[in-house]
């Protein structure tokens, strides 16, 4: 009984106070009817106005302006001490004010207005509604003082700020009232808000001013009387949180309402100060925040989580610090920041709650409270758009402002209202109707996961068992059935998800939500989801829909149709423009997605949308069949209008046209479009990665799940969509390892994979094929094409982890090898060439003693350049080398004298250019110990250096006794364990498509060239 009379009660007030705003309302907009003209060079001509029949006007137009100047009437009439200095025109409704030369005025200040009405004359009383002026102001009608609030004056000579609206009445003797106004501000620095003045009769006036004071009113006690209803809820009947912080928010709201508008508090007790009463305005202001941030928590944690809804208490518990400890002048500038990040808020909410519906995930609210609680946010969106925008005279009227304030707050009581009958009446109802809903969609989910998944998975885990613990026990074609097994059931794993969309659709359990939708909207969206994807890529996607094309759909289903257009057109080119085009044709909008890809052969033209159609190699065919099934459950059509092999396709889809117009407030979030995108970013090759890897692969979902995974192992992460991108991608960066698809179109990857083994060895560069299919073929291509190692698509997490990790390390391995072969080959000074040169040096101390210092210097500097060496790299200037074997022969001449002889053909731009480290100085040293000092007189060692093409060719050449055939086949097979010429020939064979030339001749000598790959250096 108790919970009916209250009911009762409440329907009550709700009835009540709707039919007294209502009212209100409407006979408020109806006091200001007509259109009266607008004010002229400080000049407003109202002779020919009726204030009887057409009611009060607003004094819109321009208002003679006196910047930093506080003039009187005398000043005007020169009896004052001041002379008028006119800054220009300027319209006090506007949201800006500006001088003569159109700069913006600055808002800080001291300021003056002049108006002269023109009136018919009468013996009526006339006033004036003043509204909120910033921060003091004075009003003069026809030389005498008729209202203040505050004291316009210089900062330090007087000045009081008190901004709170009145309105002053007033006779006219005459047909005309000169209106002087007397304005300071050293608080509010901003110029966005509007002073707002009416002008009329007095009971027109008074009317107007009893109708606000009365909204604010009736809207303060109805939010009491609804604070102290849930408060009662909650004390006598349920100990429901949601209703306390109902009851406390409803309380919180009145203090909001009285601060702020007509500022009734501040009417009612004028002598409180005017910092004061900003710090309680702003704090109630943000408690109401606190409570609905409170609401929002307690009705349901998906919707703001604790974690949010701690940050939110945390950030109002610092701004109200701030505001309790702080000048109004300085916390003013918090302000924007602060009505913007409570703005994001309510948005946020909104969008979740469309997010919810849209999946129907509804939590503790269920659906109707969900749609109650959207409904009410929408309400309060509306009313702080609308308030926005009158501010800045985009609206002539918040009476619907008002309006949407008060629907929000029927429809908060009404979602208390629904929750507490949810509770007591309708619990029962509701569960029998959600279980049969959640019973349906469970038994499909839990029947097709238990029946199917479960043993796929368990086929999976035996087949990695097998493989992992039997290896070296089965042969190798047992291998690779279980390896083909293991790939069946992944396959098969995925078939199942998909096929799961396509029987919710058949099934008629896919929800569509029609609402209006601005398809330029949809596109722009899709397009930035592909940014990331074609930014590296010479593709690029046009959006050639203008203006707003309005149809009627669900947005989401919309972004998702255009997702799987443009994912297909960008599969299919590796190049080339994807143009979207839209135009209405009677009541339908068509949308056209034309790409320059490889097309669609005439024989598919009327299979592209069946199920299980695929057009490419991978995939079972469901993006266009869903597009289709979607469409028409909007009510739409699809179609391919035309294609051809290697020029491209368009399709073409149709949805209804709406007239009605888009609300601009709904903003397209990164929350609608979450499944689509990519959840891990590239990463930046110039941070400090662990390694680098590049993913080769044509599916988009491929790419995804890689980067998820290897983007957490501090890997940086490079992506190429095709074969060329690949290659490319591999020549203009360093790469440790490369994941690469084998089906690919154009040039598959076990094509890549040959064209990188041309250049890289299996130690240099790892390759991990990643396949999908027939991997019995995909092994027997991939391991003769030059792979190191193979993995199953879709990726499993542990396992794509633990292979790249292991190439990896045998990449390191490989590069720790090389730094210590290289620094082996600098610890090469043999022994007896130490001896040697010493004793030529000590000789000459006692005969040459000028020759022993150079020879001296000559061997240090041999010995420095030789241990100074970069082994990280393993590269030198080419000068640098020339330098080592200048100081090496000038030693070697000061034993042998004229025996040995050295010539230079250097082409003097590649001097800086890098060569791998000590790979002349051995070749020199050959030729001389094994060529000229073989024959009695000697002979002369060539060096000569060019760039030719994409390599740098050195050759090194001698005149003395020459090698066998044997021993040149030796060398170039590079089979001895010699730290000499071998070594040199093996680093030099490894560098990509660097290669080396041997001539010898008995008797005559030899020559060798070395031909070094300029991209490998």
């Amino acid at each position: 009984m108790k919970i009916k009379s209250m009911k009762k009660i409440l329907k009550f007030i709700i009835v009540i106070g709707m039919i007294l705003v209502i009212f209100l309302l409407i006979y408020s907009n109806k006091i200001y009817t007509g259109r009266p003209p607008a004010a002229r060079q400080g000049r407003l001509d109202l002779s020919q106005w009726d204030f009887v029949e057409n009611g009060s006007v607003n004094l819109n137009g321009e208002w003679e302006f006196y910047d930093n100047q506080l003039l009187t009437p005398d000043d005007f009439n020169g009896k004052g001490n001041k002379l008028p200095k006119l800054t220009g025109y300027a319209d006090l409704t506007s949201s800006v004010l500006k001088n003569k030369n159109t700069k913006l005025s600055n808002p800080i200040g001291v300021k003056t207005y002049r108006l002269v009405v023109k009136i018919k004359p009468s013996n009526n009383t006339y006033g004036l509604k003043i509204g909120n002026i910033k921060m003091s102001n004075k009003v003069f009608v026809n030389g005498d003082i008729k209202g203040e609030r505050g004291n316009p004056a210089e900062k330090n000579n007087g000045y009081v700020p008190s901004n709170i609206p009145y309105c002053t009445y007033f006779n006219i003797n005459g047909d005309k009232a000169e209106i002087i106004i007397q304005t300071a501000n050293f608080e509010y620095p901003f110029a966005g808000t509007m002073y707002k003045i009416n002008f009329g009769l007095q009971d027109n006036i008074n009317y107007a001013n009893i109708i606000s004071i009365s909204i604010e009113m009736i809207g303060s006690v109805l939010t009491l009387l609804f604070g102290m209803y849930y408060l009662g809820v909650y004390f006598n009947r349920e100990r429901d949180k949601r209703f306390l912080s109902t009851g406390l928010y409803f309380f919180t709201i009145p203090a909001t309402l009285l601060f702020n508008g007509e500022k009734l508090v501040m009417q009612l007790f004028p002598g409180i100060p005017s910092e004061l009463m900003s710090k309680v305005q702003q704090i109630s202001f943000i408690l109401t925040i606190v409570m609905l941030s409170e609401i929002m928590n307690q009705l349901d944690k998906e919707i703001l989580s604790d974690k949010a809804a701690k940050k939110v208490k945390i950030y109002s518990i610092i701004y109200i610090f701030i505001v309790v400890i702080a000048d109004y002048s300085k916390y003013v500038y918090l302000l924007p920041f602060m009505y913007t990040i409570v703005t994001a808020f309510i948005m946020y909410i909104i969008i979740k709650l469309l997010n919810t519906i849209v999946r129907e995930e509804f939590g503790s609210l269920h659906r109707s409270g969900t749609l109650i609680l959207l409904k009410s946010l929408i309400c309060l969106f509306i009313a702080i758009i609308i308030n926005f925008m009158y501010n800045f005279r985009l609206l002539n009227s918040i009476t619907f402002g008002s309006i949407a304030f008060f629907g929000y707050i029927l429809f908060m009581v009404n979602l208390q209202a629904d929750i507490l009958s949810e509770a007591y009446k309708n619990m029962k109802e509701m569960s029998i109707e959600l279980i049969k809903m959640d019973k349906v969609k469970d038994e499909f989910i839990t029947k097709t996961s238990s029946e199917l998944k479960a043993p796929l998975f368990g086929i999976i885990n035996i087949a990695e068992t097998v493989i992992k613990e039997n290896k070296n026990d089965l042969s190798s074609k047992h291998i690779k059935d279980m390896i083909i097994t293991k790939d069946i059931a992944l396959k098969l794993t995925n078939t199942i998800n998909d096929t799961l969309d396509i029987t919710l659709l058949r099934n008629g359990q896919l929800k569509i939500n029609i609402s209006i939708v601005d398809i330029k909207v949809c596109i722009n969206i899709v397009i930035e989801s592909f940014k990331y994807i074609i930014q590296h890529r010479n593709i690029e996607i046009i959006n050639n829909v203008h203006g707003c094309l309005m149809v009627k759909a669900d947005e989401n289903r919309v972004i998702q149709i255009l997702f799987n257009l443009i994912s297909n057109s960008i599969k299919s080119m590796d190049k080339g423009t994807i143009k979207l085009n839209g135009e209405r044709i009677n009541n339908m909008v068509y949308v056209s997605v034309e790409d320059a890809g490889c097309g669609i052969p005439k024989s598919k033209y009327n299979e592209v949308f069946n199920a299980y159609e695929s057009l490419n190699s991978e995939g079972i065919g469901m993006g266009l069949f869903i597009c289709r099934q979607l469409i028409q459950l909007m009510n739409g059509s699809i179609y391919l209008k035309w294609s051809e092999i290697n020029k491209g396709s368009c399709f073409v889809f149709s949805l209804p046209y709406s007239e009605e117009k888009y609300d601009e407030s709904i903003i397209a979030d990164n929350e609608n479009i979450k499944y689509f995108q990519p959840e891990a970013s590239i990463q930046n090759k110039d941070n400090n990665y662990e390694s680098t890897i590049l993913i080769v692969d044509d599916e988009l979902l491929n790419i995804q799940t890689a980067l998820d995974i290897l983007s957490r192992e501090n890997y940086n992460v490079l992506t190429a969509f095709s074969g060329e991108e690949a290659l490319e991608k591999i020549n203009n960066n360093k790469i440790d390892l490369v994941v690469l698809d084998a089906l690919m179109p154009r040039i598959s990857g076990i094509d890549v994979c040959r064209k990188i083994r041309q250049r890289y060895s299996l130690i240099e560069l790892p390759i991990l094929i990643s396949v999908l299919g027939n991997i019995n073929y995909s092994l027997s291509l991939g391991f003769d094409a030059g792979a190191n190692d193979f993995i199953a698509k879709p990726f499993v997490e542990k396992e794509l982890i633990l292979r790249t990790r292991t190439l990896i390390t045998m990449r390191k391995y490989m590069d720790n090898a090389l730094k210590s072969e290289m620094a082996f080959l600098q610890a090469q000074i043999k022994p007896h060439f130490l001896y040697n040169t010493l004793s030529t040096i000590i000789s000459f101390c006692y005969t040459d003693g000028e020759k022993a210092a150079k020879l001296l210097t000559d061997f240090s500097k041999y010995l420095r350049l030789t241990f100074d060496i970069d082994n990280n790299t393993a590269l030198s200037p080419l000068r640098r080398e020339l330098e080592m074997i200048d100081a090496y022969v000038e030693i070697e001449k000061a034993r042998f004298g004229d025996k040995i002889k050295i010539e230079y053909f250097i082409q003097q731009e590649i001097l800086d250019k890098k060569i791998p480290s000590l790979c002349i100085q051995p070749l020199v040293e050959n030729a001389i110990k094994h060529g000229l000092l073989k024959k009695e007189q000697g002979g002369t060692v060539y060096i000569s250096a060019k760039e030719k093409d994409n390599f740098i060719n050195i050759t090194v050449s001698d005149t003395g006794a020459g090698m066998a055939k044997e021993k040149i086949e030796r060398l170039k097979k590079a089979d001895n364990n010699g730290v000499g010429l071998s070594n040199v020939f093996k680093r030099i064979k490894g560098l990509g498509n660097s290669s080396i030339d041997i001539y010898s001749t008995l008797g005559k000598g030899t020559k060798i060239i070395l031909h070094i790959d300029k991209s490998r250096c």
